[in-house]
């Protein structure tokens, strides 16, 4: 994209000392006292890029040349020399600081010619703008355009800055209030005004006026469908950003789900290595306690024969009659019957207690191989239970985890549909304004029309770079901010700037030069690259102020950071001293008068002064290239 940035403003004469303010290309601020020269500089641009009325104060009489120092695009350098009162500019193509005694390069004139010998065809073929057409009527009379349509729009003087003119307008009058609107559609769109041509008949005009009311119904109804201010570019930037998003958060969905899959998989398992342990041990306590019943059997069996045995001797020694182990009666009996008989029945006790015992001990075996298998079993289950317990919490936590991660899905989904739908309508409302511009182009309104026409989407984009400045600057009552293609005034907390005080007025103006040109640069459309604002941020108030015309002294602050990232050269004079951190970063020149420093634009004319302030001018920082 081409435009230019501004180097210097030189005032030089023969025996006076040189008048110069150096310009930072990204952000330098003039500020101090009154009459100190400040909107006479301001002036002095003006008149250089092409303006009528020559600046005059009385320092500056003597002063024979005003050098305006310009760097174009590709770097090359080129200064244009004026005399004051004089209608043609010298330009040299060379950074020239002083007194010009070279011939010129080329000597245009100031005001505009037929043949395109003047500053204003020049200045527009810097920007690649020269012969653009603009609408002058409306009747539909087309001129090309000149400097002076563009440059008020990047070049905003005090009574300008507060005046209630729309800041689309240079003057008030029906004629600027069709080339402003010209000159706005072609920066928003980048699209000339064809020259006039011839249109259709007046059948053809209604069919095509009927189309064309019936689009612009449609785009009415369409954009208050849209949700967001923001326009195809951004949208689809966000669009990506979303998708991104949503990527990420899809593999972290993921991921922990297949943690939480792969932790139930391991619950689930250890209940099921529960569920065999807890088997295993009621089989266990089973077995154990019939085994318990039977060793209590073999331990009274074993006492019982130990009974038998005791008592079987004693009574097979002692007892007359019928014998006590065979029940033979005493005729029966030969003298060793009973001894014989006792021992029968002793060996037998001795054969049946050594059979017990034998069992009894492969019992007590048994029931502590048991006991141990119980134990270990024990130990087992009450380690599963241990883990399952830390594999429940773990799915816990991983349940919970995952509801943020959710719920952040379902916003970036519902965010996603959002903008899709927003795309849509934007797109629809593409092709409605191509449609429109067919009709147009091809004559569908008569010769005599009420406005250019400014696609809706460009206006809607524009508005939404004009509500981030003034966000941006803090400025209170100035919400749904919109700029009016038709009226050519900025609206903004319901009211149009016309209707405000005059530092509302004054702040609303500069908003507007500074979102066109964000809104120009960033998307490379035609603009000159500079802005240039004199007391932007005036508080005037009459007596009887109205309190919603008060602005926070915070904005002060928020204004002038608000440069010092802006993508656009920019110049301000103002009465304000800005934030130290402001002085720190932007080229700052300070006017103080009664003081060491330098007083003004012009240096002193006693000659004590002149010595003092001879070493002394801007205030150099890190921005100054």
């Amino acid at each position: 994209m081409r435009n230019f940035t501004l180097t210097h403003l030189t005032y030089a004469g023969s025996g006076k000392p040189t008048a110069q303010v150096i310009f930072s290309p990204t952000f330098t601020l003039i500020y101090g006292s009154s009459d100190t020269g400040k909107t006479f500089i301001v002036n002095s641009i003006d008149y250089m890029l092409g303006g009528h009325v020559a600046p005059s104060i009385p320092r500056a009489r003597g002063y024979s040349q005003i050098l305006l120092g310009l760097q174009l695009s590709d770097g090359s350098p080129v200064t244009l020399v004026r005399r004051p009162g004089s209608n043609r500019i010298h330009v040299h193509h060379a950074d020239l600081r002083d007194l010009a005694h070279a011939p010129a390069d080329t000597v245009l004139s100031a005001r505009r010619t037929r043949s395109g010998h003047d500053i204003s065809h020049r200045l527009l073929s810097y920007l690649g703008m020269e012969g653009s057409y603009i609408r002058t009527s409306e009747e539909g009379n087309t001129d090309i355009l000149k400097i002076t349509d563009l440059a008020h729009l990047s070049l905003v003087t005090d009574s300008r800055m507060v005046s209630s003119t729309p800041p689309s307008q240079r003057v008030r009058n029906s004629t600027a209030k069709t080339i402003s609107r010209s000159v706005m559609r072609l920066l928003l769109t980048g699209e000339e005004e064809p020259p006039a041509s011839r249109v259709p008949n007046a059948a053809q005009r209604r069919v095509q006026r009927g189309q064309i009311s019936l689009i612009d119904q449609l785009v009415i109804e369409l954009t208050a469908k849209l949700t967001a201010q923001e326009n195809e570019s951004e949208l689809g930037r966000r669009l990506s950003r979303l998708n991104g998003t949503l990527e990420e958060l899809t593999r972290s969905l993921r991921e922990e789900t297949s943690r939480q899959t792969e932790t139930v998989a391991a619950r689930t398992q250890l209940a099921a290595a529960q569920s065999e342990i807890a088997t295993r041990l009621g089989e266990i306590s089973d077995l154990l306690g019939r085994f318990g019943i039977l060793r209590q059997q073999y331990e009274s069996d074993l006492a019982r024969l130990e009974m038998v045995s005791e008592a079987g001797n004693l009574l097979g020694y002692f007892q007359v009659g019928r014998c006590v182990f065979c029940g033979a009666d005493p005729e029966h009996q030969h003298p060793q019957h009973g001894i014989e008989e006792s021992t029968h029945l002793h060996d037998a006790v001795i054969a049946e207690n050594s059979k017990t015992h034998a069992l009894l001990a492969d019992l007590k075996l048994t029931i502590a191989d048991l006991e141990t298998q119980r134990e270990e079993l024990t130990q087992r289950y009450a380690l599963a239970l241990s883990h399952s317990q830390e594999l429940d919490l773990a799915i816990e936590r991983l349940e919970a985890g995952l509801l943020p991660v959710n719920a952040r899905l379902d916003q970036v989904l519902t965010e996603r549909s959002e903008v899709e739908r927003n795309l849509e309508v934007l797109a629809r409302i593409g092709e409605l304004d191509e449609r429109r511009t067919e009709l147009v182009s091809t004559g569908a309104l008569p010769s005599k029309r009420s406005e250019p026409f400014t696609p809706a989407r460009a206006v809607t984009s524009f508005d939404a770079v004009l509500q981030r400045t003034l966000d941006a600057w803090h400025v209170p009552d100035t919400a749904n901010a919109s700029y009016d293609p038709y009226g050519g005034d900025i609206r903004a907390g319901g009211s149009f700037r016309a209707d405000r005080g005059a530092g509302m007025r004054a702040l609303l103006h500069a908003a507007f030069s500074t979102a066109l040109a964000r809104y120009c640069l960033d998307r490379e459309l035609p603009h000159p690259g500079f802005i240039v604002f004199d007391s932007p941020l005036v508080t005037y108030r009459e007596p009887d102020h109205d309190e919603d015309d008060y602005i926070p002294p915070d904005v002060n602050d928020h204004f002038y950071r608000h440069f010092l990232d802006f993508p656009c050269q920019t110049i301000i004079v103002e009465n304000s001293a800005p934030p130290p951190d402001v002085v720190e970063q932007a080229h700052v020149i300070h006017f103080r008068r009664g003081s060491n420093r330098r007083a003004g634009f012009f240096p002193p004319l006693d000659d004590d002064h002149e010595a003092d302030d001879a070493g002394t001018t801007e205030e150099t920082h890190p921005r100054l290239e």
